[in-house]
């Protein structure tokens, strides 16, 4: 919400901008400046990343945008559940709780959680998922790579389009000297496209996938380190304790409350299943 927030209020201070100066606003309408610094970036970046890489891209920031920011609070609460589950249920009850998850959701965890009915020892699993982990976070940053580029490429064809403007200005100087400023003004509105597209569209967008990327280097870190303790047979108790040191002092209390919580629910469901 606070993206798509951020975008509308860079868009209104920049059509302030152009609406409150003396130059007609129609001036900044060059759809042939749209179209050499739009199409030369999209045709510059299939030529530089490969076709599925591309759609990868926008389908990641499409996902960051719809769901946002991970909760850290409920994932940190459900991986101690996750122990709690493993070491009361057992085995069976866990890697059914699990598989009633979304896919995406959880899945190192849940990947882990199967080694282990796989028989793979302590140091199999750590191996296999940390590289996992690390063709991840690898995958990710390539989507950050791809529009960071575009963020470099948008204003260079927007001079692109300047140049070409320039030169059709001057071609007509001496017959028509009088329009040298109005052509300079539309030869000017593609560097102004690349500039805006470059800033307020390209360049957040890449620090906004490598900023999720690296939330879930972290999440996946977690999960990671709980599987961990399930081997080490750690008290849930102690997991709760060590994730919790991954997040700040106001979500570490909200971690104690949410799990004294989930103590309190599972004694009662049991009592009734007891009766």
């Amino acid at each position: 919400m606070l993206t798509f927030i951020g975008f509308l209020v860079g868009c209104f201070l920049v059509g302030y901008g152009i609406y409150t100066g003396k130059a007609p606003v129609d001036i900044f309408l060059n759809w042939q400046g749209l179209a050499i610094v739009g199409g030369g970036t999209i045709a510059s970046i299939f030529v530089s990343f490969p076709v599925r890489e591309v759609l990868l891209a926008f389908k990641a920031y499409y996902i960051i945008f719809v769901h946002g920011a991970h909760d850290y609070v409920k994932a940190v609460t459900r991986m101690v559940s996750a122990i709690r589950t493993y070491q009361v249920d057992g085995l069976d009850r866990l890697m059914a709780d699990l598989k009633q998850k979304s896919r995406k959701d959880l899945w190192i965890l849940r990947d882990g959680v199967q080694m282990i009915a796989n028989g793979y020892s302590r140091d199999e699993s750590q191996m296999i998922l940390e590289d996992q982990i690390r063709w991840q976070m690898s995958r990710e940053m390539k989507q950050h790579q791809l529009f960071a580029t575009m963020a470099k490429v948008a204003p260079a064809f927007g001079m692109i389009g300047t140049l070409i403007g320039l030169i059709n200005m001057l071609i007509t100087l001496q017959s028509n000297p009088g329009e040298v400023g109005i052509g300079l003004a539309v030869a000017l509105t593609t560097t102004f496209y690349g500039l805006v597209l470059s800033n307020l569209v390209f360049s957040p967008i890449a620090e906004k996938i490598r900023e999720q990327a690296e939330n879930n280097l972290l999440l996946e870190t977690m999960q990671l380190e709980t599987l961990m303790m399930m081997y080490d047979n750690r008290n849930y108790v102690f997991a709760r304790d060590k994730l919790s040191a991954y997040l700040s002092a106001n979500s570490r209390q909200k971690v104690t409350q949410q799990s004294s919580r989930d103590i309190i629910t599972r004694k009662r469901n049991n009592v009734k299943e007891l009766a």
